[in-house]
Formats: structure tokens, sequence, C-alpha cells
């Protein structure tokens, strides 16, 4: 074989060798292309799945749709929205509210990482809020609420010479009794706002009647969920 012919020769080998390894990193590349494609679907169906269940209506800490509970949200975990969102099982994810973590998994406990997909959604967030008035009987007889969840808690401490036999709300008995009433008192009142509870006693003595109830602060915060491969 001449010079020339072997020196051919070893060109062919050459380029056979380079689209060889060309192809063979093009089908490397298509490969995990492919497999990227292949995990970001799931995962995206895992966070989108999430975020939908903690904003969801009839969910366990939300009170309507796009409202959460604080202090319910606040104490979910993993297994809760492994057990509500079964698209999230066996994967790293993270729950924050308002900045704050609520749930995380995977990645020694910093949340996704790789292949992770992030819904973002814009909340409100309640906290109850106890509160309570005192009422004088022998000035006054009404107490206007301002904010209330349709539950109050009525205690009436009079003197004889004072009788309380009604507790109105907004106009509307809630509470009666002809012989008077004393004690402590639980009632279910109209989701009305403001709300007027009046109590209506006759005599000349001293008395009071103590109103308790739970109000709600509500903010906007941005609940962030994250779901990992």
């Amino acid at each position: 074989m001449t010079a020339r012919a072997q020196a051919n020769l070893l060109g062919f080998a050459a380029a056979v060798v380079v689209v060889i390894t060309v192809t063979v990193t093009g089908v490397a590349v298509a490969s995990d292309a492919l497999g990227g494609a292949d995990r970001t679907p799931t995962s995206t169906h895992a966070a989108e799945r999430l975020a939908t269940h903690l904003v969801a209506a009839d969910a366990a800490h939300t009170r309507e749709r796009n409202v959460l509970r604080a202090d319910r949200t606040a104490t979910l975990t993993a297994d809760d929205l492994d057990a509500a969102v079964p698209p999230v099982r066996g994967r790293s994810l993270s729950v924050t509210l308002g900045g704050d973590t609520l749930v995380v998994r995977g990645a020694n406990d910093v949340g996704p990482t790789d292949g992770a997909v992030r819904v973002e959604r814009r909340v409100r967030v309640e906290r109850a809020v106890d509160r309570s008035r005192r009422v004088d009987l022998a000035t006054r007889g009404s107490v206007t609420l301002s904010d209330h969840t349709g539950r109050l808690v009525v205690r009436i401490d009079t003197d004889r010479t004072r009788t309380v036999r009604t507790v109105r709300a907004d106009g509307r008995v809630v509470l009666h009794d002809p012989s008077g009433l004393s004690g402590r008192y639980v009632l279910s009142v109209p989701e009305t706002h403001p709300l007027t509870v009046g109590f209506e006693s006759d005599g000349d003595g001293p008395g009071t009647a103590g109103v308790s109830w739970t109000a709600t602060n509500a903010s906007v915060e941005r609940l962030v969920v994250s779901a990992g491969a």
C-alpha cells in the first residue's frame, strides 16, 4: 500500500471516529433532554396539584377558596400533603407562606433543588384574635362588635335588684328567660358586621354583662410551593 493510500485510510478512520463520537454525544444530549422533559411535566403536575389543594375551598385549613386559616395552615405536615395530594408522594417539596417555611422535605431539609418546579399564589390569611368587652348595665344596655365569627360568650352578673331577661343581637332575640338570666351562655348570632348586642334589664341595682368573641385579623400573603423530581 502506498503512503498516499495509507494516509487516505487513516483520514477515513479518523472521520468515522469523529462521526461516531458526534453521534453518540448527540444521542446522550437528546436522551438527557428527553429525560428532563419526562421529569418536568410530572414535577409541574405535582406542584400545581399541591398549590390547588392548599387554596381549595373544601380543605380543612381554609375558610373558603384562597382564604387560609393561619392556625390550621401552620400545623400542616408532609404526611398531610401526601394524603391529600398523591402526586407529591415520594418527592422533595417545600411550602412557604409570607416567607415562613411551613413544610419542607428532601435535599437535607432545604427543599427541592434539581428539577424543582415552583408555583406561587396570592392568598388571604386569617388569624383569630380573642376580644372581650364589659357592659355596665346601670349606665348602658348594649355593645357593638365591628368583627366576629358568629359565636359569642356572654356572662351576666347582676345584683338581686336588677334582672336581665333578654339578650338581642341586631334586634333578634338570641337568649330569653322571664325569670331572669344569670351566668355564662354560649350564643350563635347572625354574621352581621357590625353587630349590636343588647341586654334588656329592669331594676335599679348594679349589674354587668361580659361579652367575649373571636375577631379576624387578615392579611394578603404569598404562598410558594415547590415540588422536585
